[in-house]
């Protein structure tokens, strides 16, 4: 039987009234464009960015109004109208309680506890940008685990005073090479002198030759990035030579994404928004073919530089393959 979206729409749409919220107040908290829940409201799916994001948004959207997601689902004409019977859990609510009915933050647990042993309750605490989550288990936010700032504070100490001691070590051992052997240095500088002057008539001619040589076909040997070139909903670049390369995918909003290197998968999963992914081209591997969700609000980049991948496509582009391939010139 088929899902009845309209169903599911009203259902929604009565509990954020019950609670008093607005679409807006939706939006803020499980960071869905309004156009979006308007869309779920009125079932109308289609105006959604895909498939994937149909059931995860409503979910999203059910557990913020206090609803069971799986009964929405799956029975909604059966389900019961649990925002009237949470409204005055809802109202009796503290500040701190809103906060995470909405963002769904996670606890860490003990595994991520500190050096000390005096302040386990402090140790199972995430920062304010930590992995925030609903019950559907869909990240909101990016992951950064708290650390004190002292501790910070020390590893960065730490690292600066490393530099400065190897920078004063290096300095010091060329001032004692430079007061024990000032005579050899210099009759090793006169003797090698007249050396190169024997030689340079020499390999000047070979330099030359060799220089020229190696240019041409050095240009021939490597090929830069190619322009994208499209085919339906899929762009394709190339590039040759031997080394390795570093793509990484930036997602200025969520994003479903796949990432195949040499048809071996990599990563699936979505990208928050403001989160990225890398991934690396060995000199041994032929091809990255990544596929994204939401690619208007997305970015690759190719040793740092933005490939423009949808640039000049007349349709979306979902399907984005890099591959070493040598083309004549």
């Amino acid at each position: 039987m088929d899902t009845d979206y309209q169903v599911i729409g009203k259902r929604l749409q009565d509990a954020r009234e019950n609670h008093g919220l607005t679409l807006e107040d939706i939006s803020s908290s499980t960071k869905i464009q309004v156009r979006y829940l308007q869309a779920i409201e009125t079932g109308q799916i289609g105006k959604l960015p895909g498939p994937f994001y149909v059931k995860a948004f409503i979910r999203q959207y059910a557990n913020t109004v206090s609803l069971d997601p799986n009964t929405i689902l799956d029975n909604p004409e059966n389900a019961s109208n649990d925002s009237s019977a949470a409204t005055d859990e809802y109202s009796q609510r503290q500040p701190s309680d809103l906060d995470s009915l909405f963002s769904g933050e996670m606890h860490a647990n003990s595994d991520w506890q500190d050096d000390t042993q005096n302040n386990e309750s402090e140790n199972k605490k995430l920062s304010k940008n930590s992995v925030r989550v609903g019950a559907d288990r869909i990240p909101r936010a990016g992951m950064n685990l708290t650390m004190p700032m002292s501790r910070r504070f020390w590893n960065k100490f730490r690292v600066f005073a490393w530099i400065i001691g190897l920078v004063v070590l290096a300095f010091g051992l060329w001032v004692i090479i430079g007061k024990v052997h000032p005579s050899s240095v210099s009759q090793s500088q006169v003797s090698s002198s007249s050396t190169k002057v024997a030689k340079s008539k020499k390999s000047a001619a070979e330099k030359k030759s060799t220089s020229s040589s190696s240019s041409s076909s050095s240009s021939a040997d490597t090929q830069p990035l190619s322009t994208p070139q499209f085919q339906s909903n899929t762009s394709t670049m190339t590039f040759y030579d031997t080394a390795d390369h570093t793509i990484q995918i930036e997602a200025s909003n969520a994003s479903w994404t796949t990432i195949n290197v040499d048809g071996t998968l990599q990563f699936s999963s979505t990208i928050p928004a403001g989160g990225e992914q890398d991934t690396t081209l060995t000199k041994d591997q032929q091809q990255v073919t990544i596929h994204i969700g939401n690619p208007y609000n997305t970015k690759i980049l190719f040793d740092g530089k933005d490939t423009q991948f949808m640039s000049g496509s007349s349709v979306q582009i979902t399907n984005i393959i890099i591959k070493r391939e040598k083309t004549a010139q």
